[in-house]
């Protein structure tokens, strides 16, 4: 490793299964809390036989876009949604339409994470704001940890308020998340400093 070459954030440990309920209870809470709906159903619901298409899906076990995008994200869509019982093209089509944002930021994340281990930490926090601004839900599993990176590449360019205010959002979502409570608690000493 160069000497200018940052350190790059390890992998997380694949949470438990209580940790993902204690997660996905936590991640309601705070979208409930701002006003969203990220239920099949809502999201379906201007399109044209939405209801009998998230009723498919429901009983599949896909009952919200983070569900939705993790089951469209581990290979082919179309068989994936085949196998929910979406026959039609159009609708597997919509479906697809629907979480190709999310496969978009994660090749942007990926671009990121190569800017970061090569310490160009501007150029990174750039790409994981953009790819940031392609999900629309920021409280999913991509968004969250766009968040996380975003927050560590702003700790690292000395922007402590940035970063912290990053941190909040991932601890809003996932507040057992042991990375971003060590962050939070080093970001806001930072701040405290600066005052």
């Amino acid at each position: 490793r160069s000497e200018g070459e940052a350190e790059p954030p390890p992998p997380e440990p694949p949470p438990s299964a209580q940790a993902r309920t204690a997660r996905c209870g936590a991640r309601r809470a705070a979208e409930a809390a701002r006003g969203e709906d990220w239920s099949v159903g809502t999201l379906l619901r201007e399109t044209r036989g939405g209801a009998e298409l998230a009723a498919l899906l429901v009983a599949a076990g896909v009952e919200d876009l983070h569900a939705l995008v993790a089951a469209l994200s581990e290979g082919d869509a179309h068989d994936a949604l085949r196998r929910m019982g979406v026959t039609k093209l159009g609708p597997r089509q919509k479906l697809a339409a629907l979480v190709a944002p999310y496969w978009r930021a994660q090749q942007l994340k990926e671009r990121a994470n190569a800017l970061y281990r090569g310490a160009h930490f501007e150029a990174a926090a750039a790409q994981y704001s953009e790819a940031l601004d392609l999900v629309g839900c920021r409280s999913s599993e991509i968004g969250l940890t766009l968040l996380s990176n975003r927050a560590a590449c702003r700790q690292q360019m000395r922007e402590p308020q940035a970063a912290l205010a990053d941190t909040v959002l991932v601890l809003e979502v996932d507040p057992a998340n042991a990375k971003a409570l060590a962050r939070k608690q080093v970001c806001a000493q930072a701040v405290m400093a600066e005052v």
